[in-house]
């Protein structure tokens, strides 16, 4: 028996094989009229081919985004050349619902699409093939693996049991700003504070009751200061926030706000209400600072002063006035 040769294909028997193909396959002429919907886009679209044939693309498929295709299209019939969109640029070009809708988290098929011309005999553009590939499972895959690792830099950065910053990346915020100062001069000012008695509330009350004390200031840090603060727990009862483009005028009326707002929250554990103050130490940033650190031994300096006043207070200490209110 003689060797099949293309030439012994029928076009019939071609686009009954482009029929079975598992991408999805629309051929459209210069007038984006449909040409050819093979059974993937039929079973995934809800249409078949016979009401799909010399239709305009965009109605039939009005859920795409008619301007950005149009222009991408309209590119590969002037210049000639194949074009690829991937599931980062859209994640869903035409929207259908995914292959394994069970194992999968998305709802939508992430696609790769291309977009070919194909040449007539005069090797002029007639028409465009439109292949559209399922990567779902490669897309949240890489997805899931992104996220994974975003959690995990989230976790390295977050104290668990208030969270807000930890020491850590709490400090390396602080030092990034410090550097920020050395180029732009900006106004910003730190403010180190601390549970006054806070060893009371353990011994009173057990160090679950004190660990409810530090979730409820954290939850209260977080909702009282603004979106550009940087708000840390330093260590034990010990918190810091880094207030940026902020002069100690502002940052005292952000600290009597926080004072007045903490007085009006209920920290209640095991039906025991738990009253609480805070200790404030207060300095802007200075250039006589050459190193981060000096910001925060400064800062320290102003909270034990306010300790050592008698608490429930705040201490001012920069490096031209000092002032205890």
């Amino acid at each position: 028996m003689a060797n099949l040769t293309s030439s012994d294909f029928h076009s019939a028997q071609q686009l009954e094989l482009l029929q079975f193909l598992d991408v999805g396959l629309i051929v459209i002429n210069c007038d984006f009229k449909v040409q050819l919907w093979n059974n993937f886009m039929s079973n995934h679209r809800a249409l078949p081919a016979v009401d799909a044939l010399n239709q305009d693309l965009f109605k039939v498929c009005p859920d795409v985004p008619e301007i950005y295709l149009r222009h991408k299209l309209q590119s590969v019939f002037s210049l000639k050349s194949t074009l690829t969109i991937t599931w980062g640029q859209r994640p869903h070009l035409f929207k259908m619902t995914s292959y394994r809708p069970i194992s999968s988290a998305s709802k939508y098929m992430y696609q790769n699409i291309r977009i070919m011309p194909l040449l007539d005999t005069d090797k002029q553009v007639e028409n465009v093939a439109i292949v559209i590939y399922d990567v779902t499972e490669t897309a949240r895959a890489q997805i899931g693996f992104v996220e994974k690792n975003e959690q995990l830099i989230l976790t390295s950065r977050i104290d668990p049991l208030t969270n807000i910053f930890n020491r850590g990346h709490w400090e390396s915020r602080l030092k990034d700003e410090f550097h920020r100062y050395s180029r732009s001069n900006s106004t910003s000012v730190l403010i180190m504070l601390d549970i006054d008695h806070f060893k009371q509330v353990n011994d009173t009350y057990g160090h679950q009751a004190g660990d409810q004390v530090l979730r409820s200031l954290g939850d209260l840090l977080t909702k009282q200061y603004r979106m550009t603060d940087i708000i840390g727990r330093y260590g034990g009862e010990e918190f810091g926030i880094l207030l940026l483009d902020t002069d100690t005028k502002q940052a005292l009326a952000l600290v009597y706000s926080l004072t007045k707002a903490l007085s009006e929250i209920k920290i209640v554990y095991e039906k025991q209400p738990i009253n609480i103050t805070l200790s404030f130490g207060l300095t802007e940033i200075d250039k006589s600072f050459d190193r981060h650190d000096q910001w925060i031994d400064m800062a320290d300096k102003a909270l034990y002063q306010s300790k050592k006043k008698g608490r429930n207070q705040a201490t001012i200490l920069n490096c031209t006035a000092k002032t205890a209110l």
